[in-house]
C-alpha cells in the first residue's frame, strides 16, 4: 500500500511537470508566429500578390518660375545705317553740276537706360511684354570732295557734300515669346514698336568756285518697327542677367531745300534713312 501511494505521488508530479512544459512551449510558438507575421509582406486582397511597402517620396523641390513683374537697367552699342540720298532738282539733266548719289554716314555709338515688363509662364513657354527707354549718342558723319557732276567729272574747286545723323534717345515696346530651355535659362524672340529722336543735317556746298550751297538741318521724333532675339538667366529668385540683339527701322525722312541765295529752279532733295542694329546687356530685378 505505501508503494502504491508513492507511485501515485510520482505520477502526479510528472503530470504537473508536463503541463508546465506544454504551457511554456505554447508561449514560444505564439512569439515566433508573431515575429513571422511582422516580416511577411502585405498581400493584396484583390490579387493575392505580395505588395511590398514603398516609402513615401520626398517632396519635390520647387522649380524656377518666370511669372511676374520686373524692372532693370541696360547698356549697349548701336551700329546704324543712315544712308542719305542727294537728288538734284528739277532733274539731273537740268542741274548738271550735281550727280544723284548716296552718302553713308553709318551712325554708331553707345546707349543705356532702363526697362520694365511682365512675364507669364505656362509649362516651359514664357510670354511677356517689355518697354524700355535709352539715352543714346549714336552719330555719324560723311563728307566727300570734290562734288561729282552729272557727266561724271569733278566740279572745280573745294566744294563738298556732307551729311550727319544723330539719335539721342530711343525706346521700344515689345512682346516677348520664349522657351525656358532649362528652368533658369530663357531664350526668346521679340518684336514691336520703336520710337526715337534723331537730328539730321546735310549740305551741297559749291563754294568758293560756285556761289551756292543747299543746307538742311532739322530734328524729328519718329516711330517704326523692331525685331530681335535674346536670352535671360536667373541668378536667383529675384535677379537675372540678360543679353539681346535688336534691328530697328525708324523709316525715312525727306527735306527739299532751296539754295541759300535763291536760284530757281534749282533745289536739292535729301532723303535720310534711319536704321540700326543693337546689342545690349542688362540686369533685371523680379518682384
Amino acid at each position: 500500500m505505501p508503494t502504491i501511494g508513492r507511485i501515485l505521488v510520482m505520477k502526479t508530479k510528472l503530470l504537473s511537470l508536463l503541463l508546465v512544459a506544454g504551457s511554456a512551449l505554447g508561449q514560444q510558438q505564439i512569439i515566433v508566429k508573431s515575429a513571422l507575421v511582422a516580416d511577411v509582406p502585405a498581400v493584396s486582397e484583390a490579387t493575392g500578390v505580395n505588395t511590398p511597402t514603398v516609402p513615401p517620396a520626398p517632396p519635390a523641390s520647387s522649380s524656377y518660375n518666370w511669372t511676374g513683374w520686373y524692372v532693370g537697367a541696360h547698356a549697349g552699342y548701336s551700329k546704324g545705317n543712315g544712308n542719305t540720298r542727294f537728288a538734284p532738282l528739277p532733274d539731273a539733266a537740268t542741274f548738271v553740276n550735281l550727280a544723284p548719289q548716296t552718302l553713308k554716314p553709318d551712325p554708331s555709338g553707345a546707349f543705356g537706360g532702363g526697362q520694365f515688363g511682365y512675364n507669364w509662364q505656362k509649362g516651359s513657354f514664357v510670354f511677356g511684354v517689355e518697354a524700355d527707354l535709352s539715352g543714346a549718342s549714336v552719330a555719324g558723319t560723311k563728307t566727300i570732295t570734290p562734288i561729282i557732276q552729272n557727266n561724271g567729272t569733278p566740279f572745280p574747286g573745294a566744294g563738298f557734300l556732307t551729311t550727319h545723323q544723330e539719335t539721342n534717345w530711343l525706346g521700344t515696346v515689345r512682346p516677348r515669346f520664349g522657351v525656358a530651355v532649362i528652368p533658369r535659362l530663357l531664350v526668346y524672340g521679340t518684336g514691336g514698336v520703336v520710337y526715337g529722336h534723331t537730328n539730321y543735317s546735310a549740305d551741297s556746298d559749291f563754294r568758293p568756285v560756285g556761289t551756292e550751297h543747299y543746307p538742311a538741318a532739322f530734328d524729328k521724333t519718329k516711330a517704326g518697327w523692331t525685331v530681335g532675339a535674346g536670352g535671360e538667366f536667373g541668378l536667383n529668385n529675384h535677379w537675372t542677367v540678360k543679353f539681346d540683339y535688336l534691328f530697328y527701322d525708324l523709316g525715312t525722312r525727306t527735306a527739299t531745300v532751296n539754295p541759300a541765295i535763291p536760284l530757281p529752279p534749282f533745289q536739292v532733295k535729301y532723303t535720310f534713312q534711319t536704321r540700326a542694329q543693337t546689342i545690349r546687356g542688362g540686369v533685371n530685378f523680379r518682384f
